[in-house]
Parts: C-alpha cells; structure tokens; sequence
C-alpha cells in the first residue's frame, strides 16, 4: 500500500503544477484573427483601443447602427454565408477559405511577422486558386496590419494597404495574358452556341437558316450581352457565315489579333463545334478538333464547368438554347462534377414556377430602410435552391431576402435535353409605400 501511495504521490504534484501553469498569453495573430472571426459579442470591440471604440460607437450609419454594429453584422453575414474557412495561428498561412459550389478558394499568406516591443507588424497577401490554378490578379494586394499591446490586450493601430502592379515582370505579364486568353475562348464558345440556337430559332420560324450575322442576330440581340455579334465582332473574336445557301451554313469565330495564341472555332447546322489551336478559321473547318461538351465555357483541362452570361432575347430564350442542335460526342469521365451553367437573371426570372415573397423586416421599417438585395444562387437539377450566397444589399435586408429565394422553385434547365445545375443571381428589392 505505501509502495503505491510512493508511485502516486508525484503524480498528484504534477498535476497541480501544470493546473497553476498560466495560459500563454495571446500572439498579436491571434488577436487579428479573434477580431474578424471571433464568435463573443465583443470579439472586434476587444481589440480596439478605446479612443477608437468610443468614436466608432458615435458614428451612425443607416438606420441608426454604429459603424461597429454594421461592421459585426457584416462579419456574421460572411460567416454564414456557406464558405468553409479555417483560420492558423503559426506558419504561412493565416487563412483558408473555400466556396465547394465555385470550386474555388481563397488564401490569406503570412509574408512577414515583425515583432518589436509592444508592437507586431503583421503583413499579408491574397491568393486566389480554382480547380487547383491559381488565378492571375490584375494586382497584388498587399495588407500590413500595426497591433499594439494596450492594457495587456492586443489591439488593431493601422492598417495599411498597398496595391502592386509589377508592369515589367514577364511572369506576370503572361499570366494576366493568359488569364484574358481563357476568357476571350470561353466567350467565343458562348458567341457560337448563341448564334447556332438563333440559326435553329430562325430555321423553324422561316424554313431557312440565315446567311447574314446582322440580319439573324440585329433584332434578337439588340439589348442582350451578345449585342455587337450583328456587327460580327465579340470579345476579341471576328464571327463569319460562310458557305450558307439556306439550307446549310457554316460559322466561324477567329481571333482578331493573329498570335494571341487563342483557338479559332467553328461550326454548322449541326450545332457540333470544332477548333483550331492555331487561331486560324480555314484549319478549324477542315481539320479542326471536337470541342465536347464538357470542355464548353470552361478550362479543357477539366472542362466540366459552363461559364459566361446568360442568353436573353425573343428568339435566343433559355429554351431555345437548352433545345438546341448542340449534340456532341463527349462522355463525361466517371467522378466528373456534374456540369453548371451560369445563365441570366432575366431568363431564370421566366422559369420561376413559385415564388415565395419576403417579409419586411420590422427594424428595417422603422428605420425607413429600402433597396435591393443581390443573391447568388446555384440551382439543381429539380429547380430547387440548392445554396445562395449574399453578393450585396444591406444587413437588415438581406436575411429575409435569402429566407424567401431559398423557398423559390424553378423548372429545370435542359440543355440538349439533359437537367442542369444553374448559376445565377437574384435581385429582390424592398420598397417603403410612399406616405
């Protein structure tokens, strides 16, 4: 019994001294990232100084709110807002955050730590990745926050913002440059599929196709984003009908600059589009590449995301495109993501089924609060809200807007005649009655 008693004794010592041991005190880190990511009501209040505090608390913003109550709310929209984001206290990241509906995410880095006495310069830099690549910036955007110890509290001083361009850094030039180029062909591609769905629109209505871009186009697209296709030229590309009698066509898309190193498409009454690595219209349409539908609006690398505007238009309808002669021969490889389309607002407005309205917020009210709310939604296959994202509107407006699209119904969206996840925004506006 004592020979145990021997072996426990010890034991109970150290326990007690490391239930004494004080809690290492908090980095100056850790203070910036409890302060916009905190969850105790006074997570941002805390690591400001008090001068700061006080004159913050006197200044008002719409509807009476403080600019720290604003700022708060904000922080707890974002939080909740269906981004995944973690957050480190040491090494070289400070965060991470993911949007799994866009594939993307985005990184806070630590590029320097620089503690002096009472003070730590904290600076950090921004990147952005999606399905792995990270995405060129037209600048680099460089943040360096000041903390400074007040009351054994750390607490947010300065903040300082610089913006980089590196004009003469080859590196960069050609990222941005081939940045442009991903978008100028994911447009192309658009421009082609929108003047195919208008020749089958045509095609149906006259019993022709059209031999003319202005006259197929002009009407339909006068107010659309597609509007200077009439004029046969869009986003850097050059549009031709050619070898068109009315019973057959051909379409091509070449770029305007020769050696942007941008693909060259094409096309014809079967609605299959084919490209050219070498930018030129002649070798698309006779040797050129099927471009499969995975590969349509996105990166050929995975190709299974479609980008771009919507189409509007009285012939170019979201059912005239989804109806369309757009067969291809491409298989979605197993373990694919299911393929997305970002389509209008506009067209996604005519295919509401139900719509369930929001309630004014009573605070809002008192506070004669009006304006619109703008939602990014991803809808399902069944036309069901799958997931939204506030984009803009103010704080005491937008829950009861998110509340009621997450309700709303769609048909879904058929594109050759297959249900797709849509992209798309929502525009929900609040008006006061006039007194």
């Amino acid at each position: 019994m004592t020979r145990h008693f021997g072996w426990l004794l010890p034991l109970l010592l150290l326990s007690s001294l490391f239930a004494q041991t004080p809690q290492a005190p908090q980095t100056a880190r850790q203070a910036l990232i409890e302060m916009f990511f905190g969850t105790s009501p006074d997570h941002l209040e805390k690591h400001l100084s008090d001068s700061t505090r006080k004159t913050f608390k006197r200044m008002s913003g719409e509807g009476g709110m403080s600019m720290l109550d604003e700022f708060s709310m904000f922080a707890n929209m974002t939080k909740a807002g269906g981004v995944k984001f973690e957050t480190f206290d040491s090494g070289p990241t400070l965060l991470q955050a993911e949007e799994p509906d866009q594939y993307q995410k985005t990184e806070i880095t630590v590029e320097g730590d620089n503690l002096s006495g009472d003070e730590d310069e904290i600076e950090l830099t921004l990147h952005i990745t999606k399905e792995g690549n990270e995405q060129p910036l037209p600048f680099i955007p460089h943040f360096t926050f000041i903390m400074k110890t007040e009351a054994d509290v750390w607490r947010l001083n300065e903040i300082r913002a610089e913006v980089r361009v590196p004009l003469a850094d080859p590196d960069f030039l050609k990222s941005i440059e081939r940045q442009n180029g991903r978008q100028n062909e994911q447009g192309a591609q658009l421009g082609m599929r929108v003047i195919t769905a208008a020749q089958t629109s045509y095609h149906s209505s006259h019993g022709t196709y059209s031999c003319s871009l202005s006259g197929l186009m002009g009407k339909s697209q006068s107010s659309g984003s597609f509007a200077d296709l009439s004029t046969g030229k869009h986003g850097g590309y050059v549009y031709v009908i050619s070898g068109c009698d009315g019973t057959q066509y051909k379409v091509v898309a070449e770029p305007e600059i020769d050696d942007s190193g941008e693909r060259a498409f094409c096309s014809d009454e079967s609605g299959a589009m084919r490209a050219a690595s070498d930018g030129k219209a002649t070798t698309c349409l006779s040797s050129g590449e099927a471009v499969s539908e995975e590969s349509f609006g996105g990166q050929r690398a995975t190709g299974t995301t479609v980008a771009g505007p919507g189409v509007s238009g009285p012939q170019i309808d979201a059912q005239s495109m989804s109806n369309g002669r757009g067969e291809t021969s491409g298989v979605a490889p197993q373990g694919a993501r299911p393929m997305r389309v970002r389509v209008s607002q506009g067209v996604m407005q005519g295919m509401v089924i139900s719509k369930v309205q929001p309630i004014y917020p009573s605070d809002a009210k008192a506070a004669r609060i009006q304006g619109s709310v703008v939602i990014s939604a991803i809808i399902g296959k069944d036309g069901n809200i799958q997931s939204e994202r506030l984009i803009s509107g103010h704080p005491l407006l937008a829950p009861a807007a998110m509340d009621a699209v997450k309700q709303w119904k769609y048909r879904p969206y058929l594109l050759n005649g297959q249900a797709m996840e849509v992209d798309t925004q929502v525009t929900i506006n609040f008006t006061l009655a006039s007194n």
